[in-house]
């Protein structure tokens, strides 16, 4: 009653938006869309440090601030990649997927990666959304209807996917590209414009013939995508500008949102006007461009309704959260953050903003693209046909999964390529996580649990001034950088309080200090406590297992994510239960032994 007492007063005084705003942290309600992988095999470490482990960090801090995250993604079960390994493998491809969605559920499971839904494009209510928003775009004027020259194989007697045909890039003349995107340069293919085209099946020499499909008009949304795209200038990373920027000086064109193919989100034709029907169009399927990055609506609307988990997808709702898609997508204040490699970038920048703004002006559009360049191994690109790759599952099982998202974390190809090497992942662990953070907790919590058991606790002391100072200074600064979806540097940052911790437990001399004067040791402990206490909740977004892992051994309060509850900032922990048995967080590589075994994989893999 006091309190509500206090509280009026306050309100009468400054008003009750300013006094909140002072007092308690505002929660936002942040989106964030993960790149939807195909299903048409394993993913590797690549994936990892492309998209998937940064959306984890930075939807952890979000939650960690109090903020309501809705994080959603799924498998891309559509388009040639699937078609494509079902007819080398021999099955159809609905045991694609049965074979591959499982295993990525699986994997994203082990790595911890906290979705609130993580679904997949085959259900009714994905195909239901997709063919909601063409007709949105459809009666909005934004779809054309014309016909496109398409590759055509006569030894196969059918229309051919543009994946499903490679040759010379028109723009770069790079050999054996695909006949959408050159992943050399970057640049998208017109359908007909590859130099001697020949079809991946066959090997056969392919022929164009005109088909009917429906097309985006984006020449009509270039302005308002071009507005859109400079209102990020200084949000997006300057590279991710630059390119966004190099493709609207270069002018949007229509872009078809149909194929002719049998897998995929079929047309509404009911609902499509007879003047608008096109031939054969029970035949044609939406594009998978068009359809995949529809699925952070859908996944969103999914979430919505979902009740529960099941085996098949990964579901949870985090205390406090709302239910309603709505509330971020149809909220003006909410911020959307889309998570994806750069061979995704045009699409998320350009593509996926013009659907929004042609379907429906109340949908939020993004509010930073993070966009990753490429991760290779031991400086080449990963290749599973040539067997030159990692598998992430067994990764984390050899060597554990927080020790893995800490070196992927700490080399993330934010903003140039970045290179996995065994020798690199070794000294990280070992000389980095192990020499800087579980140095000191062990050496920290066993002090402790020697000289200051149960019983004999000195009286509790004051905090260093400079302690504290550079506590706060971390969580301020590592919060500058996560928002501007920097967590490389942000680890860095993290990672200085450790070091911190260490030279202050140095240059205390406290094992000499404890001699003499007990009180003052524990002093020193508390405040060293205090630094482990902090660090529990500033790496939690990058290790949440281990961190986990230290709170118990420090007896403290488990990490829960709760909508409104702002535990991103330090506060003096004025009690701790430490456990009687201090373990290891994190086991030491034989650095000799693993190389030898690497070298030896490496020598068989070339000989096959």
């Amino acid at each position: 009653m006091r309190f509500f007492s206090f509280t009026k007063k306050l309100d009468i005084i400054f008003g009750e938006t300013i006094f909140w705003q002072i007092y308690m942290k505002k929660s936002e309600k942040i989106y964030i869309g993960v790149a939807w992988p195909y299903v048409n095999g394993d993913q590797h470490v690549g994936h990892l440090a492309g998209y998937l482990l940064p959306a984890d960090i930075m939807a952890r801090y979000f939650r960690l601030r109090g903020d309501d995250v809705l994080m959603v993604s799924g498998s891309d079960c559509f388009g040639t990649p699937i078609t494509l390994e079902a007819a080398k493998l021999g099955i159809s491809n609905e045991e694609v997927v049965d074979r591959y969605h499982p295993k990525d559920v699986a994997l994203f499971n082990k790595y911890g990666l906290s979705y609130n839904l993580y679904t997949k494009t085959t259900t009714k209510n994905h195909a239901e959304t997709v063919q909601e928003m063409f007709l949105q775009l459809l009666n909005n004027g934004y779809i054309e209807k014309k016909s496109q020259w398409q590759y055509y194989s006569a030894e196969e007697d059918r229309f051919l996917p543009d994946r499903y045909v490679e040759g010379i890039c028109p723009y770069c003349q790079a050999k054996e590209q695909r006949g959408d995107q050159c992943e050399k340069c970057g640049k998208m293919i017109e359908s007909g414009t590859l130099i001697d085209p020949i079809s991946k099946i066959s090997g056969t020499k392919v022929s164009l013939k005109e088909s009917d499909h429906y097309f985006l008009n984006l020449s009509k949304l270039n302005q308002e995508v071009e507005q859109f795209v400079d209102k990020h200038k200084g949000v997006w990373r300057r590279w991710v500008y630059a390119e966004a920027k190099g493709w609207i000086k270069e002018g949007l064109q229509s872009r078809a949102i149909t194929r002719d193919m049998d897998w995929g989100v079929e047309l509404p034709m009911q609902q499509i006007p007879a003047e608008w029907h096109l031939e054969n169009m029970e035949k044609k399927r939406f594009y998978v461009w068009f359809d995949a990055v529809t699925g952070y609506l859908s996944a969103a609307k999914e979430w919505s309704e979902r009740e529960g988990d099941d085996s098949d997808v990964i579901y949870n709702k985090f205390a406090g959260q709302s239910s309603d898609w709505r509330e971020w997508w149809e909220n003006s204040e909410a911020k959307h953050y889309y998570f994806l490699g750069q061979d995704n970038l045009v699409f998320h920048t350009l593509m996926w903003p013009a659907q929004l703004l042609g379907a429906d002006k109340k949908y939020v559009l993004s509010y930073n693209v993070v966009t990753s360049k490429f991760m290779n191994l031991e400086g080449k690109k990963f290749s599973k046909s040539r067997n030159w790759t990692i598998s992430p599952m067994e990764l984390a099982d050899e060597f554990g999964v927080d020790e893995v998202r800490y070196y992927i974390a700490s080399i993330l190809p934010e903003n140039k390529e970045a290179d996995f090497t065994w020798e690199a992942f070794i000294d990280a662990v070992n000389n980095e996580l192990i020499a800087n953070i579980g140095n000191l907790i062990n050496r920290t919590l066993m002090f402790y649990n020697k000289h200051f058991v149960e019983g004999i606790k000195p009286d509790k002391p004051d905090l260093d001034d400079e302690i504290v100072k550079k506590i706060k200074e971390v969580y301020e600064e590592s919060s500058r950088c996560f928002d501007r979806a920097e967590n490389k540097m942000a680890l860095m940052e993290i990672m200085s309080l450790g070091f911190a911790g260490n030279k202050y437990f140095n240059d205390s001399q406290i094992w000499v200090v404890v001699k003499e004067d007990k009180q003052k040791a524990y002093y020193y402990i508390y405040n060293l406590l205090q630094i482990l206490n902090a660090l529990s909740i500033l790496l939690y977004p990058y290790m949440p297992v281990a961190m986990d892992k230290l709170r118990q051994m420090l007896g403290v309060d488990e990490v829960k994510a709760e909508v409104g509850s702002n535990q991103w900032n330090w506060k003096e922990q004025d009690e701790f239960a430490i456990a009687k048995e201090v373990k290891p967080l994190f086991a030491k590589i034989d650095k000799a032994v693993v190389l030898a075994e690497k070298k030896q994989e490496k020598k068989a893999g070339e000989e096959k």
